[in-house]
Order: structure tokens, then C-alpha cells, then sequence
């Protein structure tokens, strides 16, 4: 039996019986072949910008249908910069063959690289003409962008009265990733001075047949997951890669069924004064004793507070209501409120105003009621 090749692979042969000095120059003629090196070296890059991709894998086979197999290849190595250029690769390979080409000067074969990349659809690309002992320079390999993103999505939460909330959980669900996994999730806070808004960072995703070579567009949905609120659906949106995508129409929320409800009121105490030439002037008034109270289905309730310095006071008003009003939007509640205030008798900064009775409403936080104003601060 002896060894030799057929389309650059190792074969063994059966020999009928032969002399054994006959048998013998055989196997020193025919061997199982020499080996042989040779390096190579290219660029991969982006085939819309042309530049160098880093930390592509490039993997070297020799035969295309190993290709297919896990671990067909002989080597592999990582693309990186090299000498101020990014995307570069070398690499030394060894073959096997019984008859070079060039005889004892050395051998020419073929190779496939297959490259590949997170943010790019994979490549097998066929080197033919590799060259023994030299370092063999293979035409750039340019790869297809399959990842995309959109810098921002940006979009607003209100309730029925068309006011921002905040703390409510906001999730973007990509078309193509068809799974139940959420795929950005984030939660509306006051943006550029303006409640309710929500802001979704670098959304990606993967096309490995996009729109054109650089660019790409995808379908996503905005859903309100939160345990507090809801939408009445979700919202579909169109993503375009490299572009901000701004929601143009406000998502409304609605409170879902609950029987406690929470609002802050808040208000001031001020003087004010109109002056002979009917010039109106506002002074706030500290120190006065505001109290408010309420009723619930858990009883009466009392609180009391004082106006500081800027005659400002607020309450935090929590109430149970296990029949909200009918008239209040879904989830929502009104409730009747007192604020009566203690007055100042000190001469010279005296203060009275009659008491507020109105009602608060759980969907305006905070809720504001009318200053309480006296005319003069001597009477």
C-alpha cells in the first residue's frame, strides 16, 4: 500500500505483490508527500465605505466543503489595524501535497476564507493561485452591513387631559427579532424641561437582506407595560437606519382600576396691594398656619402645614375610594377638599382669607388651588 493525492488530498493505494527491493524504492519514491507554507495577508472592509473592519474572523479552509463544517478549517485569525490601517489580516498556512506543481521550486494551490462578522453578513471567498515561501496578497474582501441602528427614538406619555406622566414603563418591540423577549425597555421622566418623555438610545437590529448596501428600515412597536397604566393599542413606528425617528403623536394613558389615589395640592398666601396709580404689587406671606381636610372611605382626615418663606405650602393628599367618580377618567378619582388658613392678628402684618373648598382631581399632580390674598397686611 502507498500514499499519494487526487485534488490535493492524501489517498491510499493497495500494490499487488511486488519484490521487496522493488517494494521499497516504491515507498521511497512515492513517500506521502512534502509540506508546504505560505502566508497570506488582505483587508476586509465595508462595501459601502470602503473601510477597514476590525475584529472581523477570517478562517481558512482547503476545500469548499469544509466550508460547511464546524471546525473545517486549518487556521483562523482576527482582523485589526495594522500600520495606521484597520481591517488587516495575515496568516501562515501548511499544505500537504505529493507532486508540487513547480517540482522541488514549490507549489501553487487554493484556498477558501471565509469571513465573518457581527455586524456583517458572512463571505467565502475562493483564493486560487497561492504561492509557496512568498507572502501572497489576496484582493480586498468587502462585506455587506447586516446591523443597523437608529441613534433615537423619542416620544411623549400624557393622560386624558393631555399633561406628561412620568414613571411610566415604555417598551420598543422590534418587528423582526419575532420573539416575546422585550427588546428596549425604558421609563418617561421630564427631557428637556418637558414631562412624560421617553427616550430610546442606539436601537439595532440585523437584516441580512437590507433595503440597499448602507442603509435600512425597520417596523417597531412602542407598548405601554406598566403596572399602573395603559393604552388603549400599541403604537407602530418605522425605524430608518442613522436617522432620529420623533413621534409625532402623544401616546394617552389611562389609570388602570384602583381604589387609592394620590395627588399633591399646593398653593401660596400673598398679600396683595394696589398702590393710587392702580400699580398691583404681590408679597408673599410666611408663617401662616394652612390646614386641610377630607373625607374618605376610611374616615376623616386633618392636616397642617405652614407657609414658608415664599408663602408657598403643599399636602400630599392620599385617599381610599372604592366607588371613584363616574365622571373621572378610567383609574382615576375626584375627591372634595377644604384648605382653610389661621389668621396673622400681629399689627402691621396681619393676615385673613376666607377658607378654599373645591375639588382635587388624582390625574393633575400637583394640583393647584387659588392664592389665598388678603388686601391689607394693617387691618
Amino acid at each position: 500500500m502507498i500514499c499519494c493525492e487526487r485534488s490535493n488530498r492524501i489517498k491510499f493505494l493497495m500494490l499487488p505483490a511486488l519484490p521487496v527491493v522493488l517494494l521499497l524504492t516504491v515507498i521511497y519514491f512515492a513517500g506521502c508527500g512534502t509540506y508546504h507554507t505560505a502566508e497570506i495577508a488582505g483587508y476586509v472592509k465595508d462595501s459601502e465605505s470602503k473601510s477597514g473592519i476590525n475584529g472581523a474572523l477570517v478562517r481558512v479552509y482547503l476545500s469548499e466543503e469544509d466550508t460547511e463544517k464546524e471546525n473545517g478549517f486549518i487556521v483562523e485569525t482576527a482582523t485589526m489595524s495594522y500600520q495606521g490601517n484597520d481591517g488587516y489580516y495575515s496568516h501562515k498556512i501548511i499544505w500537504q501535497k505529493l507532486f508540487p506543481r513547480f517540482g522541488q521550486e514549490g507549489d501553487s494551490g487554493v484556498v477558501w476564507l471565509q469571513v465573518s462578522h457581527e455586524d456583517y453578513s458572512s463571505r467565502v471567498v475562493k483564493v486560487a493561485g497561492i504561492i509557496t515561501e512568498t507572502l501572497n496578497l489576496v484582493p480586498d474582501i468587502l462585506l455587506n452591513r447586516a446591523t443597523f441602528s437608529t441613534p433615537q427614538v423619542n416620544g411623549r406619555v400624557v393622560n386624558i387631559g393631555g399633561e406628561g406622566v412620568n414613571g411610566v414603563r415604555v417598551v420598543l418591540d422590534l418587528a423582526s427579532t419575532g420573539d416575546d423577549d422585550e427588546d428596549y425597555v425604558t421609563t418617561t421622566t421630564e427631557i428637556d424641561g418637558e414631562q412624560g418623555r421617553f427616550r430610546f438610545q442606539d436601537v439595532t437590529w440585523r437584516d441580512e437582506t437590507p433595503d440597499s448596501a448602507g442603509a435600512d428600515t425597520e417596523t417597531a412597536y412602542i407598548v405601554i407595560d406598566d403596572p399602573n397604566y395603559e393604552a388603549d393599542e400599541r403604537k407602530e413606528v418605522t425605524l430608518t437606519s442613522n436617522q432620529t425617528v420623533n413621534i409625532p403623536e402623544d401616546i394617552v394613558v389611562s389609570r388602570k382600576p384602583r381604589s387609592n389615589f394620590s395627588t399633591t395640592v399646593q398653593g401660596r398666601c400673598i398679600y396683595r396691594i394696589i398702590d393710587t396709580d392702580k400699580n398691583v404689587q404681590t408679597i408673599p406671606v410666611s408663617g401662616v398656619e394652612v390646614t386641610l381636610s377630607y373625607t374618605d372611605d376610611n374616615g376623616d382626615h386633618s392636616k397642617t402645614t405652614q407657609a414658608d418663606t415664599n408663602g408657598e405650602f403643599s399636602f400630599l393628599v392620599q385617599w381610599k375610594d372604592e366607588s371613584p367618580e363616574e365622571s373621572a377618567p378610567a383609574g382615576e378619582d375626584i375627591l372634595n377638599v377644604t384648605v382653610s388658613f389661621t389668621a396673622i392678628t400681629d399689627p402691621g402684618n396681619k393676615f385673613s382669607a376666607d377658607a378654599w373648598n373645591g375639588d382635587i382631581k388624582s390625574w393633575i399632580d400637583p394640583f393647584n388651588i387659588p392664592d389665598a390674598v388678603d388686601t391689607d397686611p394693617n387691618t
